[in-house]
């Protein structure tokens, strides 16, 4: 089938090309402001604010900690306060909160406002670690890796370049195998013209389990190559503290 005199399977691909190529270039830019967003938050407020927080958390005397949460809040709560760094909403409204439930113990304080307050402090501190350490992990993901690749022999460090191209390279292919099968379904119920007639949905589902396993062959690999730049997960954490008490009772 022709529309204007071009085949239309050659406007087809011409339009997959600039749409994938339009969403790599927006993909890229979006990227690049959310890091920049990302590595201003961390150093603004992410890692001072985690700095203090932690320092509160390790003291034990509740008059010296309730000074350090007083000094705290007093910083973040002065009109030249960094806190509107803070990306997450939920976390941003949280502090909003706290800063609210600080109010109300300085108005009356006892026991029951000071154990609220000590309540949200120690609340603050566990969404405060997780985003200072998901900031970390992601400005400095490659870390590992570029460490890595300048020691490395250069003639492996150009393999494994060559590695992470093909697996991105086994990913677009997977999503391009699924596309297929997907239109070849489509074919089967609203015939397609530019469709072949020996085109069927066997081959579209070969072609999309040899892409599959093709994906999985360069992910082994991608984790052989790559050098993940992460820290432990707290599950992991937690299952190893109970594995190490268990067997030293």
């Amino acid at each position: 089938m022709k529309v204007l005199g071009i085949d239309l399977s050659v406007i087809v691909i011409a339009l997959i090309t600039a749409y994938i190529g339009y969403q790599f270039n927006h993909t890229s830019k979006k990227r690049e402001a959310f890091l920049k967003e990302l590595t201003n938050s961390y150093n603004e407020v992410y890692s001072p604010m985690f700095e203090q927080l932690f320092i509160i958390m390790e003291t034990e005397e509740k008059t010296a900690k309730l000074e350090q949460i007083e000094s705290f809040m007093d910083e973040y709560s002065s009109k030249d306060s960094k806190i509107r760094f803070i990306a997450s909403s939920f976390l941003l409204d949280y502090f909003y909160k706290l800063r609210g439930i600080y109010k109300k113990y300085k108005y009356e304080n006892n026991r029951s406002n000071e154990k609220e307050l000590l309540d949200q402090v120690k609340g603050l501190f566990v969404m405060i670690e997780n985003e200072y350490w998901d900031a970390h992990d992601i400005i400095y993901e490659n870390h590992k890796q570029f460490k890595s690749d300048s020691f490395n022999n250069p003639f492996l460090v150009f393999l494994g370049s060559i590695l992470r191209i093909v697996y991105h390279l086994s990913a677009f292919l997977l999503w391009i195998s699924a596309a297929v099968v997907y239109f070849t379904i489509a074919h089967i119920i609203s015939p397609l013209e530019w469709v072949p007639e020996w085109w069927n949905i066997t081959t579209a589902v070969l072609i999309f389990l040899a892409a599959v396993m093709f994906f999985s062959l360069m992910m082994m690999f991608r984790e052989m190559v790559v050098k993940k730049n992460r820290r432990e997960s707290r599950v992991v954490k937690n299952l190893k503290e109970r594995i190490k008490k268990k067997f030293h009772r």
